[in-house]
């Protein structure tokens, strides 16, 4: 028996009936077992049937539920894919099955259509005690955990002995995505995953990874060796989570005081006004609603504030922004549209790797309806994109699988364009980010 669901971010979900009671046994059964031992075996015989089962209800389902399941690739390339997985399952540890699906659904050819272990508990993939980013000078430890806290500011070289460029590009295939800027924004989640690393044959064992880093300046290299420091965490929601500290963990933006975009990255909106630009400040990370405070009076307050300061700037900051619900975009576009700022020279848009989805949707109407100067980095996502994800939770494994239903198309048909990019562009470096230092920002404020 099917059941389906639909979530208010407008996603349908397809999932065979199964008791919260064995839900809950498989998620403690998977926490309780140490890394070698619950991801390093081939499956047994009936592992391997109930996976070809799953193989066998996604071959269904994905068509079925996809607006158009082979816009980038032909059906023969599907069924190839589905069934090399198939002949392969004998050989392959769930965390190597899991992987290949990552490819599976990558090959799709649109973020939507993805299969996450950052936001899928049941996944259950585990991380080195580092959190990474891919700065303008690299992909740098950005936070680890106060154990190795002294490896924060080293950029990784190798890993295994194999070049980071190397790495990126086996990692790669496993990323849905729009254009280039989400294999960006993804890349470094997967890379302290070792259950990545080994599926991909960046490393033969996942007990102990070892990285090549360079430190600021150059200088000599080293290699460390690091261990599993428990689950990754859930990443879940529209909003970018990636920038919650995590509880015993060192940030390299402790340091100094935060920069403004990444001071209150759990608010869904909120403002402030900057004096010493004459600016109004509005960071907005997902187009969602408070249940106390709609998005209409929250962007009338915001205007208000603006003009009885005397601002000469509005700044909409949607770099944290990882959509919604696109019906709420004119609660924000109507009302700057309708302000003294929509003017040249008055009103700016701060975009990144993470604005996509219904933000994405936002960035092309006010690209497309106002006067706006785009600052920062490119979007993750295009004007015209399939989107909407419908979750299909496959019977056996219970690993989700997304899938696109609609296809948006906010641009002629004509235009090509793989992202928005910046009038004025400014890239973050590990420096600024120390420093807690804004270019964006920055940037605007000196016009």
């Amino acid at each position: 028996m099917l059941t389906l669901s639909f979530s208010l971010t407008r996603g349908l979900q397809v999932r065979p009936s199964l008791s919260a009671l064995s839900v809950l046994s498989i998620i403690v059964a998977l926490l309780a077992a140490p890394l070698g031992a619950q991801t390093s075996t081939t499956l047994d015989t009936t592992e391997v049937r109930r996976w070809r089962e799953d193989l066998a209800f996604l071959r269904k389902e994905m068509p079925a539920h996809h607006a158009n399941l082979f816009h980038d690739m032909a059906p023969a390339q599907f069924d190839s894919a589905l069934s090399s997985i198939e002949t392969r399952l004998p050989s392959l540890a769930r965390h190597q099955v899991i992987v290949e699906l990552q490819k599976l659904d990558a090959m799709v050819g649109d973020g939507h259509s993805n299969v996450s272990p950052w936001r899928d508990s049941v996944i259950a993939f585990h991380t080195l005690p580092i959190a990474l980013y891919s700065f303008e000078d690299g992909i740098i430890v950005r936070a680890a955990d106060s154990a190795h806290a002294n490896l924060i500011g080293a950029r990784v070289v190798a890993i295994n002995g194999l070049p980071i460029d190397s790495a990126i590009a086996r990692i790669r295939p496993l990323i849905s995505h729009d254009n280039e800027m989400g294999v960006r924004a993804f890349t470094p989640f997967l890379m302290v995953m070792p259950e990545i690393l080994h599926a991909t044959g960046i490393v033969a064992d996942m007990q102990g990874i070892t990285l090549t880093i360079g430190r600021e300046g150059g200088g000599r290299r080293e290699a460390v060796t690091l261990e599993s420091a428990g689950l990754f965490p859930m990443l879940t929601g529209d909003a970018d989570r990636s920038w919650v500290r995590r509880a015993g963990w060192i940030d390299a933006r402790d340091r100094s005081p935060a920069a403004l975009w990444l001071s209150d990255p759990t608010n869904l909106y909120w403002y402030r006004y900057l004096p010493d630009g004459r600016a109004l400040y509005c960071q907005i990370n997902t187009i969602q609603q408070k249940p106390t405070d709609s998005l209409s009076a929250f962007m009338a307050r915001a205007i208000a504030a603006a003009d009885s300061a005397g601002a000469d700037k509005f700044l909409l900051d949607l770099r944290l922004n990882g959509g919604g619900n696109g019906d709420f975009n004119k609660r924000i576009m109507l009302p700057l549209i309708k302000s003294k700022y929509d003017v040249p020279g008055r009103l700016y848009v701060l975009t990144g790797r993470r604005t996509w989805s219904a933000a994405q949707m936002l960035v092309t109407e006010l690209q497309k309806y106002t006067t706006a100067i785009f600052v920062g980095e490119a979007t993750a996502s295009r004007g015209n994109a399939y989107g909407d994800s419908y979750r299909i939770v496959m019977p056996n494994s219970r690993v989700t699988v997304r899938v696109s239903t609609l296809w948006w198309q906010y641009l002629d048909p004509r235009d090509k364009r793989a992202m928005i990019e910046p009038q004025i562009k400014a890239p973050l470096t590990f420096a600024d980010y120390t420093a807690g230092k804004d270019p964006a920002l920055t940037a605007v404020l000196r016009r």
